[in-house]
């Protein structure tokens, strides 16, 4: 279909099979569907040679801003977006073929404070990942507990690094890693791509708690098995969600990737051009490198504590032990939801941050924000009112629910246990003008999360 628009220019930067793949569909089917091809980059340019027309072969990666690119496309290696991920960032969106790359938190804030200085965005295409969107659902449902992919092939479809690279089976199948995929990814940077978009996928678990499994097996010489395994928590029969899916990829003896894999980065490039990679499909949006709990039951007290901390501190069970502590005598805890799914109160949020050698100062919203020295301030912890809804249907009653913000790496964030993924505001004015507009609707009360000397000081709060 021709598209009545000017076309949308895409760089291509690696020129193995997949970019190769990528180019050919370009050059002939690009035009009809609205995509302009403007370079195409390779760290060997020898390799272009013969293939790739001269005008189009790119010498110099640093020089892509010349050719003006609305999309660059990385099938190369997880180094080059570790090296000129942030750069590229500063001219196009960046689609990343090598998500293995972002398992490097330095490389993932690297990406994260490009994309906001420049206005651009990151995407991941799911390759072999079969049934991402599914899985990215149920992660943002808060119906994902455990993920594991397993990936086996030929040894020699195996590009390893490091400790792996010396590994031998001893068997005609055998297992090379298991275990949390951040660890894998810097020794099978190009086998552990699928894992890593799986990481991406489900955020709440992420590359720390996702699970990837190598395999060698000598009976798989032209063909890549990847097993993606999930549950979720247990129900009330104590039986918990799972789905096992089983996908065998055709590959040519020796290769990385497979040909399934091929046809499905091509769909999510040419999706992803048209709509401008707001809605491409198979493609998912990096996540930063900001701990970021999602909305599980009614833990959002849990999840805001977890947030602002930065790191996994608190429980359910933790929660309801403090419960306990503040209420030892009560047969129905005034502190917690009646039905024992969370919705704590401010108590328990004190009495956790305590515990934790910080404190808890209430912001009277009759000061100025200007008076708020948020250089002291650990982070800020909220209490808004939420709509209730069934499906569709909302209804007319209104919850508390608990927000944490806070700032890291020199930028703050709204880390809403509701929302997908951290939301960026900015410098110290954005966040003021953020808690100006919350405190503007009412019935909105904050938190300040300091230490105890801040607290004792009284130094949260500016002396003019």
């Amino acid at each position: 279909m021709a598209l009545d628009r000017v076309p949308k220019k895409v760089g291509i930067v690696g020129y193995g099979r997949l970019g190769q793949s990528l180019v050919s569909h370009l050059l002939t089917q690009g035009p009809e569907l609205g995509l302009e091809l403007v370079f195409v980059w390779n760290r060997d340019a020898g390799r272009m040679a013969g293939s790739v027309p001269p005008s189009l072969q790119l010498q110099n990666l640093a020089a892509l801003g010349e050719r003006h690119p609305d999309l660059v496309v990385e099938v190369a290696h997880p180094k080059i977006i570790q090296e000129s991920g942030a750069e590229i960032l500063r001219y196009a969106n960046l689609l990343v073929g090598s998500p293995s790359a972002l398992a490097d938190q330095a490389t993932e804030r690297q990406l994260l404070e490009a994309s906001h200085r420049w206005g651009h965005a990151v995407f991941v295409a799911r390759g072999a990942l079969w049934g991402a969107e599914d899985i990215s659902r149920l992660d943002e449902a808060g119906g994902l507990q455990s993920l594991r992919v397993s990936m086996a092939t030929h040894p020699d479809g195996f590009r390893l690094e490091g400790p792996l690279a010396t590994m031998r089976s001893t068997g005609p199948r055998a297992v090379l890693y298991e275990g949390p995929v951040r660890a894998l990814c810097p020794h099978a940077p190009r086998n552990s791509n699928t894992m890593a978009a799986a990481a991406l996928a489900a955020p709440s678990l992420g590359f720390d708690r996702v699970i990837g499994v190598l395999v060698a097996d000598f009976s798989l010489k032209n063909m890549h098995v990847v097993d993606v395994e999930l549950s979720g928590p247990p129900g009330p029969t104590g039986r918990s969600f799972t789905v096992h899916t089983h996908r065998e990829n055709p590959a040519e003896p020796g290769a990385v990737t497979g040909s399934a894999t091929v046809t499905t980065f091509w769909r999510s490039l040419v999706a992803g051009a048209e709509d401008g990679m707001s809605q491409a499909p198979g493609a998912q949006p990096s996540p930063p490198s900001v701990y970021h709990e999602r909305q599980r039951l009614e833990l959002c007290a849990v999840h805001a504590l977890n947030n602002v901390l930065q790191q996994q501190l608190f429980s359910q069970e933790a929660a309801d032990e403090i419960c306990k502590r503040l209420a030892p005598d009560s047969r129905l805890n005034p502190h917690r939801s009646l039905l024992g799914t969370g919705n704590y109160d401010v108590n328990v949020i004190m009495a956790a941050l305590q515990g934790q050698g910080l404190a808890a100062v209430w912001w009277d919203r009759r000061r100025p924000l200007s008076q708020l020295a948020l250089p002291r301030v650990l982070g800020l912890i909220l209490n808004l009112p939420s709509p209730v809804s069934l499906g569709l249907l909302s209804l007319p009653v209104r919850r508390r629910h608990w927000v944490a913000l806070r700032q890291v790496d020199g930028v703050y964030y709204n880390l809403d246990s509701k929302l997908r993924a951290p939301e960026v505001l900015g410098d110290e004015d954005g966040v003021r003008a953020f808690l100006a507009a919350a405190l503007a609707q009412g019935l909105c009360e904050v938190l300040l999360v300091v230490t105890k000397e801040v607290e004792e000081q009284g130094s949260w709060l500016r002396a003019d």
